[in-house]
């Protein structure tokens, strides 16, 4: 009787795995690929290729100056009655390391976007319109987001509206501050412009834990 050569999964150093994610979250690679052979495919394959060897895939892969593997098989379909063996593709870890790389900076400036806001506000603004940005002002910075408040708009009529007196944008400038401070943990950033004219409030709230 032919002695088949023994496989199963094998320890491999604990840490955060780099590589695809997109529903292989879990996914065996290398040695922690439970198979004798494995179904290697490429890209635009419309049909399985002949089953090979795992350790001679595993052998095969590209390596350093130091002899370390630069790539790495990933199972992405697991073995099923219809096919004794996974389905497994190889993957290059630098390309693998970068492409991760560039989706958690987009994810990150997505975020970040996604708590930015920006509120446009009138000095000669009513109490009533004022009262009910205010809350919303006070909601963003309870989520911890950053928030813009603007004076002066580039749309059509802006500058023909009645400008406001100092004493007048100095206390809609008071109100927006007092509205902050009653947020905890909120804080001012900067102002840039001028008060009455032309300006740009940057507040933060601090997110609760």
């Amino acid at each position: 009787m032919v002695q088949m050569p023994k496989y199963g999964p094998k320890p491999v150093p604990n840490g955060k795995k780099f590589g695809p994610k997109d529903g292989l979250e879990g996914r065996p690679r290398d040695e922690e690929i439970n198979a004798y052979k494995v179904y290697m495919v490429g890209s635009g394959e419309d049909r399985l290729p002949e089953p090979r060897v795992l350790s001679q895939v595993l052998n095969a892969r590209e390596r350093d100056e130091k002899g370390h593997p630069t790539q790495f098989v990933q199972e992405v379909a697991p073995a099923s009655e219809e096919r004794p063996w996974p389905i497994c593709k190889l993957y290059d870890k630098k390309a693998a390391r970068e492409a991760e790389e560039a989706k958690r900076r987009a994810s990150k400036t997505s975020k970040v976007k996604e708590q930015s806001k920006q509120l446009e506000v009138r000095w000669t603004v009513s109490d009533n319109d004022l009262g009910h940005r205010m809350v919303r002002l006070k909601e963003f910075l309870e989520k911890g987001w950053k928030v813009e408040i603007v004076f002066g708009s580039k749309r059509k009529g802006w500058t023909k509206r009645r400008q406001a007196d100092p004493e007048e944008a100095t206390k809609v400038l008071e109100k927006i501050r007092k509205a902050v401070g009653e947020v905890e943990g909120a804080h001012e950033r900067r102002m840039q412009g001028e008060v009455g004219k032309e300006a740009i409030l940057s507040f933060e709230g601090k997110a609760k834990k």
